[in-house]
């Protein structure tokens, strides 16, 4: 028989390589690599020796009870729903709600991997696939001569990505590098090359032109240079980074370029566009305009359906907001692959819940928040608290945990952080000792 100590070894090494699978999954879009190593993860809980002592620890747990509640809260809608399969298909995407927090709560928070390998990793993914973007946009323009190709969601059209999305995975190795990952290098080489990367990523976040992505960078890098000069930590470094910072922002202002242009565009047109009746086919909404439409819309559609407390259900909600689409007269598309607004939900996480599930719903969600805020502020680990609160505000303007990748988002990475902090350390080893 295999030894104990050999056995558990096999059980780690498993969960690295598949905590490595994901994060790749991240940097090179493949979904199907990632919904395998997402499933494998939460069922090789089944394949440890002391697996009962481990479900024991994950339904123990606030943060996963949680997430299992707004799971069973969602597929509720079943019993009410008027499309059953849609309603299955928005469950099965939600899924990963449960299966990814059941990994981390049943292993205690303590995974046998540690985090700066798995970061070096994902950052050196990142690094390849965006640099793969780039060449592939100017070979493009090269033919063509259309800068757009180096923007916003044509710059990662070779991985079918959605920029917003991918803007997260680069501040997450932004966040985590510029707080606690430089620390762990002890050759100057090393640390000018993170700083390179960073840098390097950086400037690829304003290539893909996410607003809020931009807005909550710029907030943090005020924050992390605030609180290196009140704690008097490396004045020499933070000149020429601010300088450097100034003179980006200054040519953004000065020149007529796409991310300015994605800017200004939330002042064009009047705020009080939403209030009309009936609209015009041709007319264009802008983010802001949109999301308050979706506000109303919302509200119109659970006080007609009498669905404050429970919602309209996963299966019906875009059903419901497509109707509304179409009685105002927003445009629907030209009959080519665009479907117009009617592929548009309401942008907003806390919105679309209480859409899909009521009142309770949203309760249900908060609860989720709260009690992920109860494990970061008992734990102190200010690096997952700083990216939990950004996936908050992202929460408003976008509705991540009806895409897979969001879902990911708002789990995976978090408690990724939160869990392989610490060096290797085993389960085994913890309890022999």
């Amino acid at each position: 028989m295999m030894p104990v100590k050999e056995r558990f070894d096999y059980y780690n090494t498993g969960i690295f390589i598949l905590l490595m699978a994901s994060l790749a999954s991240l940097a090179f879009s493949n979904r199907i690599v990632n919904s395998i190593s997402t499933i494998t993860l939460a069922v090789i809980i089944f394949l440890h020796a002391e697996r009962m002592s481990l479900f024991k620890q994950a339904f123990k747990d606030r943060y996963f009870i949680s997430c299992l509640c707004f799971l069973l809260i969602n597929m509720a809608g079943l019993l009410y729903t008027n499309d059953s399969n849609q309603n299955l298909k928005e469950f099965s995407i939600k899924a990963g709600i449960v299966a990814i927090p059941f990994f981390f709560c049943a292993n205690s928070c303590r995974i046998g991997a540690n985090l700066r390998h798995l970061m070096i990793a994902f950052t050196l993914c990142l690094l390849a696939t965006t640099l793969y973007c780039i060449f592939h946009a100017f070979t493009i323009y090269r033919q063509h001569g259309d800068s757009s190709v180096f923007f916003y969601h044509t710059l990662l059209s070779p991985f079918n990505e959605h920029a917003v999305y991918y803007s997260f995975y680069l501040l997450f190795c932004i966040i985590y590098w510029m707080e606690e990952g430089m620390a762990t290098f002890k050759r100057l080489q090393k640390k000018i090359f993170v700083v390179s990367v960073l840098v390097y990523f950086f400037l690829v976040i304003i290539l893909l032109s996410s607003k809020i992505v931009l807005g909550i960078l710029s907030v943090y890098i005020l924050y992390f240079i605030l609180s290196r000069l009140i704690h008097k930590q490396n004045k020499k470094i933070l000149l020429p980074v601010v300088a450097g910072l100034g003179i980006i922002v200054a040519i953004l202002v000065a020149t007529n370029n796409p991310v300015k242009k994605r800017f200004s565009d939330i002042t064009n047109g009047t705020t009080t566009l939403f209030q009309q009746q009936k609209f015009n086919a041709g007319v264009y909404f802008n983010g802001l305009q949109f999301r308050l439409l979706t506000w109303r819309f919302t509200s119109e559609i659970l006080n007609e359906q009498e669905a404050w407390l429970l919602g309209v259900s996963a299966g019906d909600g875009q059903a419901f907001l497509r109707k509304k689409y179409i009685e105002t007269n927003m445009y629907t598309g030209d009959g080519s692959n665009s479907g117009g607004y009617l592929l548009y939900n309401c942008h907003n996480i806390y919105l679309q819940t209480t859409l899909e599930s009521g009142i309770i719903g949203l309760i249900s969600l908060l609860f989720i928040i709260a009690s992920f805020l109860f494990k970061l502020i008992k734990s102190k680990r200010k690096t997952t608290l700083i990216f939990f609160l950004c996936m908050l505000v992202f929460g408003f303007t976008e509705s991540y945990l009806s895409r897979q990748f969001g879902i990911v988002l708002f789990t995976f990475l978090p408690l990724l952080a939160l869990s392989a902090a610490n060096p290797p350390e085993t389960l085994l080893k913890e309890k022999v000792t």
